[in-house]
């Protein structure tokens, strides 16, 4: 068993993680994904970006603002999954992301939007609070300098 099926098994009961993988949701790409699947995707997608801004921007490993968008992506269908799921069950899925959640934002600040948006392709009126934040420090912050012209339209 791994440490994120360890860390369910901690937060959920048998019952609660049965009943959470019977309310699935379909992505772009027709698959299906569970919350705690894509509750634990963003909090190793935040562990990957909080890493990542005390490397270089040379380190051929580090994300990009592409990768940010990907996160946000899943962010995203997590938030639909917490939606779908019962409202006493969706309040106890919020709690368990509450962890990954505090941690993005204690590693990013306040943003327009309109860069992420033009990464993205997408207009980000109506979208959650993720997508006004970008992290404090790193490579993709100089990423996103490239962006800059969208911050005046």
């Amino acid at each position: 068993m791994s440490n994120l099926e360890d860390r369910a098994r901690v937060h959920f009961s048998e019952d609660e993680i049965v009943d959470i993988k019977n309310h699935p949701i379909t992505l772009k790409s027709g698959e299906e994904r569970d919350a705690i699947r894509l509750a634990d995707s963003w909090e190793a997608h935040v562990e990957k970006i909080d890493r990542d801004r005390s490397l270089p921007w040379s380190d051929r490993t580090v994300w990009n603002e592409f990768d940010l968008n990907a996160a946000f992506a899943i962010r995203d269908y997590l938030e639909s999954a917490i939606n779908n799921l019962p409202a006493r069950l969706g309040a106890k899925m919020t709690s368990y992301v509450s962890e990954a959640d505090n941690r993005f934002m204690s590693i990013t600040i306040e943003d327009s939007g309109k860069r992420m948006a033009a990464v993205a392709n997408i207009d980000i009126t109506g979208r959650e609070w993720w997508w006004f934040r970008v992290p404090d420090s790193g490579p993709i912050v100089e990423d996103l300098a490239r962006w800059s012209r969208f911050e005046n339209k």
